[in-house]
């Protein structure tokens, strides 16, 4: 069927402005023209495939579909506890997970990266989204991460301790399928020690050398997979760069000079703000929780306003899974990195084009162009003005088939 989005305004992913009075045609999946309004339209599809579909784009911004670059869908975001979900049985994990990917690309976001989860079941949600059986964002996803022996990522990864064995865990990984290699390289600055005995406290402290960093770095890209790690610290953040892994997931805590050496290596930062911006509004927290939150907090924020002042890639991702973060806040992690200093267009760019460059997916989608497949997003208004007109989309797209669509509510 083919379907034309009328005199739209159209935020493509790649110009630096919104194009007002656009017609936006797709068929069978893709994009088959974008013209100025009343202008020429490709001809008509194939006999048999009937009548085109006029959507009333007046008043609305098209934009290519969301993309969250740090997910975790099998996690629980009302569980702070992964040895609690870790007990859990498979079938049990991934009915909740195809729930959480449900959410997301109903929320409009249509790609994900998967960033780590128990007994590679992340990679089973991958297939079934792929094989059309679970509804959910097409997702590039890592599975079981690479950490330490005992590290903050043990319950959901394998421990490789050592460059040979780093490498060799890699290698591990590609044999069973995964698209991206997740290394956890640092402890992790919480709330809650998740995963960790009671009331130990964490501040991000390396777990992950720059020798072994560098050993599944090279291993990886020998295999052609990218390496995602998640850092905090400044040691881990610094390690990881100069490494060379391809982007660093969170730098809360990481100081200038790590933000540095993160712009020196041409890596991406995924700051996954959204978890400490939901932490300040956790119920139940104790007095001592609420103070490493706000000093948690003032270094994060800290940490992101170097990146962007140092002009490094910003890449929106949520950390869904983490406690209160749910699987369809893509939008408000788009908002916190215009907030901590980006432009409002280079904040949407941050979780749809620059984020398909990140993923590798970007001669597919990511941007609104002639050939790429048809992952859109339409909203009420213009989200230039206002990034939260991105939270209820009026209609969303996935390879030219419409999940959710609102355009008749109010016309």
């Amino acid at each position: 069927m083919r379907i034309v989005f009328r005199a739209v305004e159209l935020i493509d992913g790649v110009a630096d402005r919104a194009r007002g009075g656009v017609d936006v045609v797709v068929d069978d999946g893709r994009i088959a023209a974008i013209e100025r309004t009343g202008g020429p339209l490709p001809a008509d599809p194939a006999p048999g495939a009937g009548p085109a579909r006029i959507v009333d784009g007046r008043g609305r911004t098209l934009l290519p579909g969301l993309i969250d670059a740090h997910a975790h869908y099998t996690f629980d975001p009302t569980e702070g506890s992964l040895g609690a979900i870790r007990a859990r049985s498979d079938a049990t994990i991934l009915f909740a997970a195809a729930r959480h990917a449900e959410l997301a690309l109903r929320a409009g976001v249509t790609s994900a990266r998967g960033a780590g989860s128990i007994r590679d079941l992340e990679l089973v949600l991958r297939d079934t989204i792929a094989a059309g059986t679970t509804a959910g964002p097409r997702l590039v996803a890592a599975g079981l991460a690479i950490g330490s022996t005992g590290g903050h990522g043990h319950q959901f990864g394998v421990e490789a301790d050592g460059p040979t064995a780093g490498a060799a865990a890699v290698r591990a990984r590609a044999a069973a399928g995964a698209d991206v290699i997740k290394i956890v390289s640092s402890a992790a600055a919480m709330l809650t020690t998740t995963g960790l005995a009671p009331g130990r406290d964490v501040f991000g402290e390396i777990e992950l050398d720059e020798d072994d960093i560098r050993a599944i770095v090279e291993t990886a890209h020998l295999l052609g997979l990218r390496v995602m790690s998640h850092a905090q610290g400044s040691d881990s953040v610094t390690a990881s760069a100069r490494a060379g892994v391809d982007s660093v997931e969170h730098a809360w805590l990481a100081d200038e000079a790590s933000i540095e050496a993160i712009a020196a290596a041409g890596a991406t930062l995924v700051p996954t703000l959204i978890v400490t911006d939901v932490n300040r509004t956790l119920p139940g927290l104790s007095r001592r929780e609420r103070e490493r939150q706000d000093l948690i907090e003032k270094l994060h924020r800290a940490s992101c306003e170097a990146a962007i002042r140092m002009g490094l890639p910003i890449v929106a991702g949520t950390d869904t899974g983490e406690v209160g973060v749910t699987a369809d806040l893509v939008w408000r992690e788009i908002a916190l990195i215009r907030d901590h200093g980006a432009t409002a267009m280079t904040s949407i760019r941050a979780g749809t084009s620059t984020a398909a460059r990140l993923l590798g997916i970007d001669d597919e989608v990511g941007t609104v162009a002639i050939g790429k497949q048809a992952d859109l997003i339409l909203v009420e208004g213009d989200p230039l003005d206002d990034l939260g007109r991105l939270e209820d989309p009026e209609l969303v797209m996935q390879v030219g088939r419409i999940i959710h669509d609102q355009t008749e509510r109010q016309r």
